[in-house]
């Protein structure tokens, strides 16, 4: 399965030079696997491990033309995160929103986004990228999920008054919604 050849080329962390890792995913689990999401992360976060984020945004390209559309998505996010965590932050973030402006309603990677800005201590990024998430139209769960993300990381990195104009986002989104 490619999962477990996924999981064998992850492995393959552990010493091989890139050459002979290239020589492994090209020659071997991208020829079989070429549809496989799995395959093509394992191979960018190996890359990524080695510092060779160019050649993890060169793959990003190959591995869009070989997925299935239905994949693109989740690929996408994972090579984001990978820009965040290992690479520029700043082509993370325009990965995120290019995805986002085709599917706004897209909750988990409104979610990922977050997290990886909170993580860089951005605070008025994140205060950006939450004020624009509370102005979608979403449904009130999903709303309330990010109100309340909004508040908490007022109270953790703002102050009680900004906390408080959330809360008060919040009572305006109810009273003016169809609940």
């Amino acid at each position: 399965s490619s999962g477990i050849n996924a999981e064998y080329g992850g492995s393959t962390l552990i010493s091989p030079p890139l050459q002979e890792l290239d020589e492994i995913y090209s020659s071997v689990l991208l020829k079989k696997h070429r549809r496989s999401r799995k395959v093509w992360c394992c191979y960018a976060t190996s890359l990524a491990c080695q510092s060779k984020m160019e050649t993890v945004r060169d793959l990003l390209t190959k591995a869009l033309k070989s997925l299935p559309k239905h994949k693109h998505v989740r690929t996408i996010s994972h090579f984001a995160q990978l820009e965040y965590r290992l690479g520029d932050p700043a082509k993370g973030s325009t990965m995120f929103e290019n995805v986002l402006t085709s599917y706004p309603g897209r909750l988990d990677l409104w979610s990922v986004y977050l997290d990886k800005t909170i993580a860089l201590a951005d605070n008025e990024q994140t205060r950006l990228l939450l004020d624009r998430v509370v102005g979608l139209k979403l449904p009130a769960k999903k709303m309330k999920f990010f109100f309340k993300r909004y508040v908490d990381f007022e109270l953790s990195q703002g102050d009680k008054e900004r906390a408080e104009r959330v809360r008060e986002l919040a009572r305006n989104y109810i009273e003016t919604s169809d609940l």
